[in-house]
């Protein structure tokens, strides 16, 4: 091929990685400067380039002989460059493979390339030649018709869309029915501006529940994960985060979920705080239920809260198996006594809706069920484990929790993890 012979006279290179008679395959290639200077006495420009193998994806092409004529479409046969209009294509389609092929006739085992549609690519091709030449349409229309804009300033489509009212608008300040492709098109039209920024549209707007943005709430949990037993570092984590000084990492997640348990439980209709439970006589230390939640069904469950560095296992001595930690049971026992809930353990003026307040008088309260969120990943053990012991603990959770009855235990990792998994789901479905 001829293009493939200047290639290696111009920069003495071999561009070809392998030749069959069904398909060659190609590598492309970047420019790189070498040196530049300006020598303003004598008027000399020294800007020295040389071309290097293209080290970002794709690195390769593959096309077959008869398709030489159209190569133009793909790269610069020059110095066999990607062309810009195929990387864009590449990039809205997602394609990130390091070979890419626009013929089918080459053998997969030896090149795993992303086959590239021609028929769907030649389309974008007119597509963007189509949009360029409405833009320009635009452009003339929009300054000799309506002479808004400075001769210097971008067009956009503030004329055009403040005259459609008069456009499609009907008699009685009616407006026509959209066809349906026309509402299929407003509907992309909107979620792409939204997913680029072009609305800053939150979460938050159609879950009204918070000032702070979900992601700074998110954020705000993933620092506190990071936080070890150190007074000073909590104290100014406490202070920025929550306007009010902690001492203990339990008293910065209490902090926490005080404001924010809501969203990571949303099958619950109301919480309650310690300060809904009177202290009980029969407890040996001044001890109450961290948090009292109602569900949509009126049932009562109690949650507990530890801190992310409490430990699920220990290590038996001198063998190599693991068995719940004292921390953990511990935790299970305080949180089993706190399921012996009676109705004169709660002070009713803290309790606001009527019917469950109705409940708590008339003694309803059935055994709750008990939520403790205790420890983390990173926290498994007293002490730092090998990834495969790691692996194996954390399998041992999911027995777990399945054991204790009437019981769940979830770390606050997990919590965290989950409610940035919902966000990502719903955050661009809105429009939905």
């Amino acid at each position: 091929m001829d293009f493939i012979e200047k290639f290696k006279e111009d920069w003495g290179k071999d561009p070809i990685l392998e030749e069959r008679e069904s398909y060659i395959v190609l590598k492309f290639y970047e420019k790189k400067r070498l040196d530049y200077s300006i020598n303003k006495e004598e008027g000399i420009e020294t800007n020295q380039k040389e071309l290097i193998e293209r080290e970002y994806n794709p690195k390769i092409i593959i096309f077959s002989r008869e398709q030489e004529k159209d190569l133009s479409k793909f790269m610069n046969l020059g110095v066999l460059k990607i062309d810009n209009q195929f990387k864009n294509y590449l990039r809205y389609k997602k394609i990130e493979s390091s070979i890419v092929s626009i013929t089918e006739k080459f053998n997969q085992v030896d090149f795993r390339a992303q086959i590239i549609d021609i028929k769907d690519y030649d389309n974008y091709l007119k597509h963007k030649d189509l949009a360029l030449k409405i833009k320009q349409k635009l452009d003339i229309i929009i300054k000799d018709k309506f002479s808004i804009l400075k001769k210097d300033e971008d067009i956009d489509t503030s004329a055009v869309l403040s005259n459609m009212g008069y456009i499609i608008k009907g008699f009685e300040g009616k407006y026509f029915r959209l066809s349906k492709g026309d509402k299929t098109f407003f509907k992309t039209f909107l979620e792409s501006q939204i997913k680029d920024g072009g609305y800053q549209l939150k979460i938050t707007e159609s879950l009204p529940m918070f000032k702070e943005d979900i992601k700074d709430i998110i954020e705000i949990g993933k620092k506190l994960l990071k936080l070890q037993s150190n007074k000073i570092q909590i104290k100014k984590f406490s202070k920025t985060y929550f306007d009010s000084e902690k001492s203990t990492l339990e008293g910065c997640w209490q902090t926490y979920f005080d404001k924010y348990l809501k969203l990571f439980f949303m099958g619950y209709k109301f919480f309650y705080s310690q300060k809904v439970f009177y202290k009980d006589i029969f407890y040996k230390k001044d001890t109450r239920p961290d948090f009292l939640a109602v569900d949509f069904y009126n049932n009562i469950d109690i949650i507990e809260i530890k801190h992310h560095n409490t430990p699920l296992f220990s290590k038996e001595k001198n063998r190599d198996s693991y068995y719940p930690s004292a921390d953990l049971n511990k935790s299970i026992f305080q949180l089993n006594k706190y399921l012996d809930l009676k109705s004169n353990l709660i002070n009713l003026k803290n309790i606001s809706d009527p019917y469950f307040k109705s409940l708590i008088q008339a003694d309803k309260i059935y055994r709750p069920r008990g939520i403790l969120i205790i420890s983390s990943l990173n926290c498994l053990a007293n002490d730092r484990v090998e990834e495969d012991v790691q692996a194996r603990l954390e399998k041992e959770i999911k027995k777990i929790k399945t054991t204790y009855k009437n019981i769940d235990i979830i770390l606050f990792d997990e919590l965290i993890t989950s409610l940035e998994n919902y966000l990502e789901a719903v955050e661009f479905q809105i429009i939905k």
